[in-house]
Formats: structure tokens, C-alpha cells, sequence
């Protein structure tokens, strides 16, 4: 039988998944993390009203006062003149 035919099934609460995540490596938690991404339906995603409301408050800020605000591509090249 390899590896890959195995199939074992263990009840774990979520301390314990937790506590299994932060043995593993730096890699494998990013493959872990990969993985919980793709496995994700963008239908199950929440964002918090208070979020949507900030956002919001923040569009309407910059359409009342565009000048006020810079681009990313002068915030780089600011960071960049710093240098």
C-alpha cells in the first residue's frame, strides 16, 4: 500500500489542529495555507458590515478630495527618492 492510498481518520478538536499547524515548518504551513485557499468558495467569504462601511467612508473621502491623495505610483517613487 503507498502513502498516498492511506486513508486514517482522527477526530481532533480545533486546539489540537492548531496545536498540530504550529509544529510544522515555515513551508508547510505556506502549503497548508495554499491549500485552505484553493479548498475556500469565494461565496463563504464574510466581510464584517463595519469593514464595507469603512471602505465606504474612505471612497468618499477621495472623491471629495482626489488631490489630497497620492497614487502607488507616487508613494514608490517616493520611497525610492529616499533611498
Amino acid at each position: 500500500m503507498k502513502a498516498a492510498d492511506l486513508n486514517i481518520k482522527i477526530s481532533l478538536n480545533f486546539k489540537q489542529i492548531v496545536d498540530l499547524v504550529r509544529q510544522l515548518s515555515s513551508a508547510e504551513k505556506q502549503q497548508l495555507s495554499e491549500v485552505l485557499r484553493a479548498e475556500q468558495n469565494i461565496d463563504d467569504i464574510v466581510i464584517p458590515e463595519e469593514h464595507k462601511q469603512i471602505v465606504r467612508e474612505r471612497i468618499k473621502k477621495y472623491e471629495n478630495s482626489p488631490d489630497s491623495y497620492l497614487s502607488w505610483n507616487d508613494i514608490e517613487r517616493k520611497m525610492t527618492d529616499r533611498k
